[in-house]
């Protein structure tokens, strides 16, 4: 019978220690001599997140209730990936604020900025070598590989509100839920269990980052700054297309959306508040939701045949934690 936790520190209390030892071994490897990379890297500390990324890739590789030494070096280079996306994230859409911290690129500009990502992606696979398994290798240089294809696509894609779903999701694939799937396969691949789990887990970390991209994108307009740690608004502002933004033009008539348009590429004062009215007054955000909420009871069924354990306990919470965010 699965027992549902509530709230993050409850739900990775199963794997406490490990994440302890991750904690540290991200320190160590934050650590140089250099001072300008030791200010940056300790200014990173600071901005704490949620370890979703590493949490899952732990959490997977305890589905067979064993522990691998490997799962914590592999939950490692994934955090250092996150962190250089975030970083380069940061420089796009010029933000000031990341995890309620000034982010590297207000803090030390766009050169340094775009060097830092760079430098935490080499420091990633160089620890994901230190693994010395062509399988992990082969997986994670693919995902790095989708990742970047996913942001070139959000940003070619900017303005275009009348694109396929479809399309809008393959990016969200690319952009956010790639690197969630590769690792909970990844976590799963070092618990020793059979190829259909992998799979199932890989399956599983895919719709969970399906639904934690859609449920950001809500909060980017229903959310707050402050519980976020970052600015909201940002993609109307960027002009990014995000799937309440998609089903609010859908909901539109066709002079409404030449208008609707025009203001978002001109930046009318009042429009984050406009645009927001009018996504809960089309239920844009409601009907993401309802999307989101799909690809939970989608994750939820791969986990159906795992062993009982807290290990899964916290994996199926945690797929309840992602919805209850915008709640």
């Amino acid at each position: 019978m699965t027992v549902l936790r509530t709230g993050l520190n409850e739900i990775y209390a199963p794997i406490d220690k490990d994440l302890r030892e991750f904690s540290a071994e991200l320190k160590k490897e934050l650590a140089s001599q250099d001072a300008l990379i030791s200010d940056i890297h300790e200014h990173l500390l600071k901005m704490t997140g949620k370890v979703l990324r590493p949490a899952l890739t732990i959490l997977c590789s305890k589905i067979e209730k064993k522990t691998s030494p490997k799962a914590v070096l592999l939950a490692l280079a994934i955090e250092l990936i996150h962190t250089a996306t975030l970083i380069h994230d940061d420089i796009i859409d010029n933000s000031e604020l990341r995890r309620n911290q000034p982010s590297i690129y207000f803090k030390w500009g766009r050169e340094i900025s775009i060097v830092s990502g760079d430098y935490l992606y080499a420091k990633a696979f160089m620890k994901l070598s230190e693994i010395r398994d062509v399988w992990v290798n082969e997986v994670f240089a693919a995902c790095a590989h989708v990742i970047c294809e996913g942001e070139m696509k959000q940003i070619e894609k900017r303005n275009d509100f009348l694109m396929d779903e479809k399309q809008y999701l393959k990016i969200i694939h690319q952009k956010t839920a790639a690197l969630f799937q590769a690792a909970c396969m990844g976590g799963a691949y070092f618990s020793g269990t059979g190829k259909e789990n992998i799979e199932k887990m890989g399956d599983y970390g895919f719709c969970l980052g399906m639904a934690f991209q859609i449920v950001d994108d809500c909060l980017d307009i229903v959310g707050d700054t402050e519980s976020l740690g970052k600015t909201v608004g940002l993609d109307i502002y960027k002009n990014d297309v995000t799937l309440p933004l998609l089903y609010l033009f859908q909901a539109l008539k066709d002079a409404q959306r030449e208008a609707l348009l025009k203001e978002m590429q001109h930046g009318s004062d009042g429009l984050f508040e406009k645009i927001k009215a009018m996504a809960m007054e089309t239920k844009s955000i409601e009907r993401a939701m309802e999307k989101a909420t799909e690809y939970i009871d989608q994750a939820l069924l791969n986990t159906k045949k795992l062993p009982d354990s807290v290990y899964k306990d916290s994996l199926v919470s945690l797929a309840h934690f992602c919805l209850e965010r915008a709640r």
